[in-house]
């Protein structure tokens, strides 16, 4: 599995970046629980990573928590939803649920309940196109390698965004789940054929997301052996390697491959997209490897809800 080592390892599972910013509708709010109920849309998007063709996760269910000492409430998903996250980048989407009626009023926490056991058999029976139509959840790599997806406790505790939400009376919400793969794939030594998946999370309120995307220049993207990348981190973070295993808050809050793409002219040209960025500076940088970063220091990018920021490298 060498190829697999090439992938950026994660920050741990307990530590999600969560950043949430209103109720995403135009409706008013009931933060207490009562009577009154509200719509919830969840979908899911993905910063993605280099080396595979697939990642297919399997969702089971959806677990919400409201505040106090209201019991959660589980939404089962019949049948299951499997989703490439490749599939789903930039400012798109896999929806999970759409206008789940729920108590109106704030929530402490939800949880996606997800098919990745450890030993398990994800991919069997996976016909090598483009959907996920294997067994529970894999990855498959650029050369054809098929392996299980496994999240450390994932049977007993799903993936787990900790901090709170509102769904507003009488209205609805709108949030999109945030995965970013280059954190989160490890293949430790010994686990073979087992690929550890513990992702880097980030719920983000539809309603006020923002993007950025530009262009990068063709010396860059068709540099020899490079796999290019842009890396986007918290405004004043220098742009840095992600170590393994490594918990560090200056980590980059979200990623993006770098695709081709023809002119109407028929000229090459190689673009890049991140999606649901919540509003605000960051500081950008385009990378080959990983770890040496154009420019060095970053460049800063602000942005705004709804609208998308350009910045070429």
């Amino acid at each position: 599995m060498t190829k697999l080592n090439r992938l950026h390892a994660s920050a741990l599972l307990a530590v999600l970046v969560i950043t949430l910013a209103g109720c995403g509708s135009s409706g008013s709010s009931d933060t207490t629980m009562g009577e009154a109920t509200g719509f919830l849309s969840l979908g899911i998007s993905d910063g993605p990573v280099h080396d595979a063709q697939k990642v297919c996760i399997t969702f089971d269910a959806i677990e919400f928590k409201p505040g106090g000492d209201e019991p959660s409430t589980t939404v089962d998903l019949d049948p299951a939803r499997k989703v490439n996250l490749l599939d789903f980048q930039g400012m798109n989407a896999a929806p999970l649920i759409l206008d789940e009626e729920l108590l109106a009023g704030d929530y402490d926490w939800l949880r996606l309940a997800v098919d990745a056991q450890k030993g398990s058999n994800g991919g069997a029976g996976d016909t090598g196109g483009d959907a996920c139509d294997g067994e529970g959840s894999y990855i498959v790599m650029s050369d054809g390698g098929v392996y299980n997806l496994f999240v450390p406790s994932g049977s007993q505790t799903g993936l787990k965004l900790n901090n709170g939400f509102t769904v507003p009376a009488n209205a609805s919400a709108d949030f999109t789940v945030e995965f970013d793969l280059m954190q989160s794939i490890t293949a430790p030594p010994g686990l073979d054929p087992d690929v550890i998946l513990r992702p880097t999370l980030r719920l983000v309120n539809n309603i006020e997301a923002g993007a950025l995307t530009g262009t990068i220049g063709s010396e860059l993207a068709t540099a020899e052996g490079c796999e290019p990348s842009v890396y986007l981190f918290a405004d004043g973070v220098m742009p840095n390697a992600i170590e393994d295993g490594v918990d560090d808050p200056e980590d980059p809050v979200s990623t993006a491959m770098v695709s081709e793409m023809m002119t109407d002219g028929g000229m090459t040209e190689y673009h890049y997209t991140i999606g649901f960025l919540t509003p605000g500076d960051y500081e950008g940088a385009f990378t080959c490897d990983g770890g040496t970063f154009e420019p060095a220091e970053g460049v800063g990018v602000s942005i705004a809800a709804n609208e998308t920021t350009t910045q070429d490298f």
